[in-house]
């Protein structure tokens, strides 16, 4: 390979360090992948309590790394899926059909969960 198109040391050592995120939050619980994204969807992340994008969500669980915002964070989808499946079972959040796939919208319940800090018992009642 060209030493022209070689990469720096740093964004090796980037790239390594969200390889690595993306993995740990891969082994999270579902239950601790939910409630690590609740907060994605309320009025202090980044839609300010609009409608979400699941690759939204993925970029934001990865938004302290450099390069949070390229296409690895998308590894995490399956995953965070699965969350959203738990948190819209809890009634937390629920989609709104947008094309081919949905948008999230975090509810009334889920605001005042995410306010009183008591997601973790919210999902828990809802089984």
């Amino acid at each position: 390979m060209s030493p022209l198109f070689r990469k720096s040391e740093q964004k090796v050592a980037e790239q390594a360090a969200m390889q690595a995120e993306i993995e740990r939050v891969k082994t999270l619980s579902t239950e601790d992948l939910a409630v690590a994204i609740l907060p994605c969807l309320g009025p202090d992340g980044p839609t300010h309590g609009q409608s979400v994008r699941v690759q939204q969500l993925c970029e934001y669980l990865v938004r302290d790394l450099p390069g949070g915002r390229r296409l690895q964070p998308l590894q995490l989808m399956t995953r965070v899926n699965e969350a959203l499946g738990k948190l819209e079972s809890a009634k937390v959040v629920y989609p709104i059909s947008h094309q081919r796939a949905p948008v999230w919208r975090i509810t009334a319940l889920g605001n005042t969960a995410l306010a009183e800090g008591s997601i973790v018992q919210v999902i828990r009642e809802a089984g």
